[in-house]
């Protein structure tokens, strides 16, 4: 829903700059945000902060773009923040007491970015303790939550991007876990989605490496504070695409058909690079719910051949990687055919069982 008593104040035209590290003080960042330059770019980062009070302020610079939130106070259901256009979220005025505050993006960095400023209350912070569970999930546009709420057809942007209901964060929520989301809509594992020139941009594996969306290659530094006991993984839906669009509407072959053996060796590759980083942690591996074994043609068998080659991905890694499916999607999708709430949320249940019985959570 739309929020009628949220309070925005300033304009977008007049963004502070930043203000110095010290000021995170009495806010804890959600997902992998840069300390350095408090710059919400993945999709389902945000702030969380617990107050004694009856309001708080959350000053925001550096809007880029479409950017969309859900607004969580005391754990009451969220407030949809469609679109940010100021640089002021004020929490209503609240009755005294110790209320709590979580900002979370919807949208993903390819439509916009925002930094938190500051954040203030006309009371007391109190220290929150972060969740001792956590999960990382990495993917695609699925992932993000890329036209959830959309009816397709329907045009893709930030209102009815919808990372909260994604089957990763249902997950983790089911699992009273913390997440990260490292997600980017059209990447891939190997390859890119097909489009009608050579897309020569980074691939998931390099994402990963960035601390912000946006920052530069390799400069995560994997801080002690996150170890995931659990890494899902949900990529190939771009990386099996091949077909390009002429100006007239018209598909044709842009590419070539992917080897399965190709995704199998990348997908090993990736996870063993993660597992320096986090040895300990279990990986569940999903197929793409928008891939079928009857388009673009029944001979191309996608979902059996990207199934397999995940499969395969698994018997080289070893125990501590599980495949978890996901059955081809419906007739009821959302904008450009990806997954509804109602596929996120049938995913989620079957991972989270997965992930529970895995680590015995």
């Amino acid at each position: 829903m739309l929020t009628p008593f949220l309070l925005f104040v300033g304009l977008a035209t007049a963004i502070p700059a930043p203000a110095p590290a010290a000021a995170a003080s009495g806010y804890r960042f959600l997902g992998r945000v840069n300390p350095a330059t408090r710059e919400l770019t993945w999709p389902g980062t945000g702030v969380s902060f617990t107050f004694k009070g009856t309001s708080a302020t959350i000053s925001l610079a550096n809007i880029v773009g479409d950017n969309s939130f859900d607004l969580v106070i005391d754990g009451k259901a969220p407030t949809e923040i469609a679109k940010v256009v100021n640089t002021t979220i004020t929490i209503p005025k609240l009755a005294q007491g110790t209320h709590s505050v979580v900002l979370r993006r919807r949208s993903e960095t390819a439509l916009g970015t925002v930094s938190i400023n500051t954040v203030t209350t006309d009371g007391n912070f109190i220290a929150e303790k972060p969740l001792t569970r956590q999960i990382e999930v990495v993917g695609d546009s699925i992932t993000v939550g890329y036209g959830l709420d959309g009816v397709n057809p329907c045009t893709n942007n930030a209102a009815v991007t919808d990372n909260p209901k994604t089957y990763g964060v249902l997950a983790a929520n089911a699992l009273n876990a913390d997440y990260n989301i490292i997600a980017w809509s059209g990447k891939g594992l190997v390859r890119n989605i097909a489009s009608g020139t050579p897309d020569t941009s980074p691939l998931i594996p390099e994402l990963y490496t960035r601390y912000g969306a946006n920052d530069a290659d390799n400069s995560y530094t994997f801080p002690s504070s996150w170890k995931p006991s659990a890494v899902v993984i949900n990529l190939g839906t771009n990386d099996w695409s091949y077909l390009g669009y002429n100006a007239q509407g018209q598909q044709y072959a842009a590419r070539e058909v992917l080897q399965p053996s190709v995704f199998t060796a990348g997908l090993v590759k990736f996870v063993k690079s993660i597992q320096t980083k986090y040895p300990h942690a279990q990986f569940f591996l999903l197929n793409s719910p928008m891939l079928s074994d009857y388009y673009p043609t029944a001979a191309d068998a996608q979902k059996t051949n990207q199934t397999k080659a995940v499969q395969d991905a698994i018997k080289q890694i070893g125990a501590k990687a599980h495949f978890v499916d996901w059955p081809t999607q419906g007739s009821a999708v959302g904008c450009d055919y990806h997954p509804n709430a109602a596929t996120h949320a049938a995913e989620g249940s079957v991972l989270a069982a997965a992930i529970k019985s895995a680590l015995k959570w």
